[in-house]
């Protein structure tokens, strides 16, 4: 994924996060996990104890050492003195909301705590993706022959309503894996060719059948782009730009709403680049006008005609 700079610092655009994202794909398995752990949950981490890191990880505190100096670092203390000076004025909602429902008896969980959690990923989503990453994800859409959209489970009515709405706006934009299963989306995806656009969807738990179509269109020369959860998230080594939607809940495999809100920055974010826009959202308007309410045009119910007897 191309580096770029930009006025508004992210949290991934901190020092000790960069370099531990370039040097997680060179890891062996047992760092690898250290350093993604650290990645999807970095306040968490700066948190823990040596001991604690390597049982969140299943690994070993040797190999949290190892990962430290993997990154030039003396050690976990150096390496965890960087995260917390990274780090210290932030605080994780997710976190505290999980120790709170913990402590309750009943394990309540209403429409407050979602609404928090929701508030929390939409947050970091704001902190944690760089300006011109977002413009260049739009200006990759806007220059393609054919969008191609792609997710799978919940991801793929996340990449259906992406397709719907982009649509009018550019020229083809079709979500590749609504019917018919993973089998069907490889048919559909190829002819994708070097002036196509595939934009993946995929949070933890990723989808095996959405790396492997995304590397797919990569060796087609296709542009990949990706919404994932962090830079921890495989499908960020295949993307060439990838925007990140924090997905933490408590209680929930992962939480869509950061993905939503990227999906209706992009589609704002086409619009608003699009000469036609208006005239194209006038037309799509008029079209459907007759199966809209529109109050006071309400046709008065008939009266059922008397049958003569």
């Amino acid at each position: 994924m191309p580096s770029s700079s930009s006025s508004s610092a992210t949290v991934y655009s901190a020092p000790i996060l960069r370099k531990l994202a370039e040097v997680a794909p060179q890891l062996q398995p047992s760092l690898r996990k250290v350093a993604d752990f650290i990645l999807r949950h970095p306040l968490k981490a700066a948190t823990l104890t040596i001991e604690e890191l390597a049982q969140a990880t299943h690994t070993s505190p040797a190999a949290v050492n190892r990962l430290a100096k993997a990154m030039e670092l003396r050690g976990y203390i150096s390496l965890k003195a960087e995260l917390v000076a990274t780090l210290q004025d932030m605080v994780s909602p997710v976190d505290k909301l999980r120790d709170e429902l913990a402590q309750r008896p009943d394990g309540a969980f209403g429409l407050h705590e979602q609404l928090q959690i929701a508030s929390s990923n939409l947050g970091a989503a704001a902190s944690n993706n760089d300006a011109a990453v977002f413009e260049a994800v739009i200006g990759r859409l806007l220059g393609a022959r054919r969008i191609y959209i792609l997710g799978f489970g919940n991801s793929a009515y996340m990449a259906g309503l992406a397709a719907a709405n982009l649509v009018p706006f550019c020229d083809d934009a079709t979500a590749i894996s609504m019917e018919g299963g993973n089998e069907n989306a490889a048919y559909r995806l190829a002819a994708i060719t070097e002036r196509d656009v595939l934009l993946t969807i995929s949070l933890p738990r990723y989808s095996l059948d959405t790396l492997q179509l995304a590397r797919f269109a990569r060796e087609r020369g296709a542009c990949v782009l990706a919404i994932t959860d962090s830079p921890a998230s495989p499908l960020v080594e295949i993307a060439e730009y990838s925007l990140f939607a924090p997905a933490e809940h408590p209680v929930l495999i992962s939480s869509n709403a950061a993905v939503l809100a990227l999906i209706e920055a992009l589609v704002a974010g086409v619009m608003a680049r699009n000469k036609e826009a208006v005239s194209l959202a006038q037309e799509l308007t008029e079209s459907v006008m007759a199966y809209l309410h529109v109050p006071g045009t309400e046709r008065a119910p008939r009266r059922p005609r008397k049958r003569r007897p």
